[in-house]
């Protein structure tokens, strides 16, 4: 008995029809995200259509992304995959470079198996029943976890009814004052004043013992109480369970971003990671 052929193969198979019958429209503009395409050159846009034509869709529809913007107008990661070819396009890449970061993009989408972390007593803001959790394994001292603090609080903040965030501490060996200010960090969330250390810390020019003291009196802690609590050895070996999960999980640098516990790869830039976030919450 034969098969009935899947609805998304249908559905396929009459747009690529219809595309045909029509070629003279050309590329979908309209259906791409992430990009103002009004900005595009001609020549640029001729690459992106190029590009879509020969970039397969890695989620859903089975073709490439020109053929499944055609079969489906709101297929999801066609629009987001097609937004991404076009900022590489404006960027200036190679095609190897793009095509290396369609790799990272399906590699963060769908891993293998994504990482089971331990939220359980991890410093989170944001709804528990959020759609998309992003974890980061950060470094106060890092100074790419530095450049990046400040649009991933954009990234969070734009998106505070749908995302939970949560920071884990994974001190790097050469930074000398790391695990002072993770302790710091740490020892201001008795006075519930964590999130508004964690911001400070990533600002601050110096996180000596004085100037971490300083950064502590600035966010309003009472001095007595942050000192007090610097010396509970709960706190050391909360970074060193953080640390090792982190390595567990195969971290080797920071910052280290999950996303619904699949590890992101590729630029880390604000665009690149918002966008990543919001097509998990809509392509989970």
């Amino acid at each position: 008995m034969r098969r009935k052929p899947e609805p998304w193969r249908l559905a396929l198979a009459a747009a690529l029809v219809c595309a045909a019958a029509a070629g003279a429209e050309g590329f979908a503009w309209d259906r791409v995200v992430g990009i103002d395409v009004g900005s595009l050159t001609a020549d640029q846009k001729a690459r992106v259509d190029t590009l879509a034509g020969s970039t397969a869709n890695y989620h859903g529809c089975r073709g490439s992304v020109t053929e499944c913007l055609a079969a489906d107008p709101a297929d999801p990661t066609a629009r987001r995959l097609a937004g991404f070819l076009a900022r590489r396009v404006v960027a200036g890449d190679t095609d190897a470079q793009i095509a290396e970061g369609v790799a990272n993009r399906r590699r963060s989408a769908h891993p293998a198996r994504p990482a089971e972390l331990d939220l359980f007593e991890a410093h989170c803001r944001g709804p528990e029943d959020a759609a998309v959790t992003l974890v980061e394994f950060g470094d106060y001292e890092c100074p790419y976890c530095r450049n990046a603090e400040s649009f991933v609080e954009r990234v969070v903040d734009a998106r505070s009814d749908t995302l939970r965030f949560c920071f884990k501490q994974f001190p790097v060996r050469s930074h000398e004052r790391a695990v002072p200010a993770a302790l710091a960090a740490l020892a201001s969330a008795a006075q519930e004043r964590f999130w508004e250390m964690h911001r400070a810390l990533y600002v601050a020019s110096d996180l000596s013992d004085s100037g971490l003291e300083g950064v502590a009196r600035a966010v309003g802690l009472e001095l007595e109480r942050y000192r007090a609590a610097l010396t509970d050895e709960a706190l050391t070996e909360e970074i060193a369970a953080d640390k090792l999960e982190g390595q567990e999980l195969g971290v080797d640098r920071t910052p280290t971003f999950f996303v619904n516990g699949k590890r992101y790869f590729g630029a880390l830039t604000e665009v690149e990671l918002a966008d990543r976030i919001d097509e998990e919450r809509e392509v989970p």
